[in-house]
């Protein structure tokens, strides 16, 4: 069988662009949750936002969470709704939309214009 492709979207791959020019924090979690531990990091260490904490919980998984001036969110949330976040928009302007976003058509087709090639009928 051959394998499915991933779907990739331009949505969030502007959002890693975007991220990409945010400050990032490496932490353990210790004795405490991941999202615990990113709340005492941020309490304890007074990072402003707009930030990204990544928190190893073990040697395979790291949970990352985005700080910004709305509070905690999972960074995968944050980059697919990057523009939500005034502190993001600011990254956004300050380098230029064309240049931090050129070449995101070629590298993810929109999948509403390949239903139209196809004529699917939504009902």
């Amino acid at each position: 069988m051959s394998k499915k492709r991933k779907r990739v979207s331009r949505r969030r791959l502007a959002g890693q662009r975007v991220l990409a020019h945010v400050t990032t924090h490496n932490i353990e979690t210790g004795d405490y949750k991941p999202v615990t531990a990113a709340r005492r990091f941020i309490a304890e260490s007074a990072i402003i936002p707009p930030a990204l904490v990544n928190v190893r919980r073990n040697e395979h998984t790291t949970d990352r969470f985005f700080w910004g001036e709305k509070g905690l969110f999972s960074a995968q949330y944050a980059e697919e709704n990057h523009f939500l976040f005034p502190s993001l928009r600011e990254i956004v302007d300050r380098i230029g939309e064309e240049n931090l976003f050129a070449g995101l058509e070629a590298l993810a087709a929109d999948d509403w214009e390949e239903m139209e090639e196809y004529e699917y009928a939504f009902v």
